[in-house]
């Protein structure tokens, strides 16, 4: 029974994500966008143009676990799942442990958004768009989305906030994470 309904949860996260679009209405191909091209395991060097909100004492990256979230002002689902994710962050005190919310969009515009959405979350933005999440050619990226990135650097977990379970954190945290990418399973 658990497989059933594991496998019917797997296929209507798969149905949403294939028919996912864009803020002009258009169908966004994973394979084409930054969600399908980001890796299992590659090792990522954040920066960000802008620290706007819940600004840590220590900025160096280096040796931390961190939930990155990947979200925008006009993506519903971002905003929406806010909540979840200062929920799953309430669960945990370890100081290594950063959650931290990404956009690309200008400071004015993330500030009026915290206004009225109430993010625990560190909240940044990379303007510039510096992160190797943006090289190589990628442009798009569907949103919401996010990844975990272990305490060397290396990406662990591939998703959607939705999915995200305070167990994968725990697992994170303790090195016990199971290696995830939803867009390689799409595929398969």
């Amino acid at each position: 029974m658990k497989l059933i309904f594991s496998n019917t949860i797997f296929a209507l996260v798969s149905f949403f994500i294939q028919n996912c679009h864009s803020q002009n209405g258009f169908t966004i191909d994973t394979r084409e966008t930054a969600n399908g091209k980001i890796r299992l395991n590659s090792k990522v060097n954040l920066k960000f143009t802008d620290w706007i909100a819940n600004i840590p004492e220590d900025k160096n990256l280096e040796g931390k676990f961190i939930v990155l979230e990947f979200w925008a002002s006009w993506c519903n689902p971002c905003i929406e799942q806010v909540s979840h994710l200062n929920e799953l962050q309430s669960k945990f005190s370890e100081k290594n442990l950063y959650f931290i919310s990404i956009t690309d969009e200008k400071t004015e515009i993330v500030k009026n958004v915290l206004k009225r959405v109430h993010f625990e979350s560190i909240v940044v933005s990379d303007q510039r768009k510096i992160n190797n999440f943006w090289n190589g050619g990628i442009k798009k990226l569907i949103l919401p989305f996010t990844i975990l990135i272990d305490d060397e650097g290396y990406i662990k977990w591939i998703g959607i906030p939705s999915l995200l379970r305070e167990k994968d954190i725990q697992d994170l945290i303790t090195k016990k994470i199971i290696p995830f990418n939803l867009y390689e399973r799409e595929k398969k």
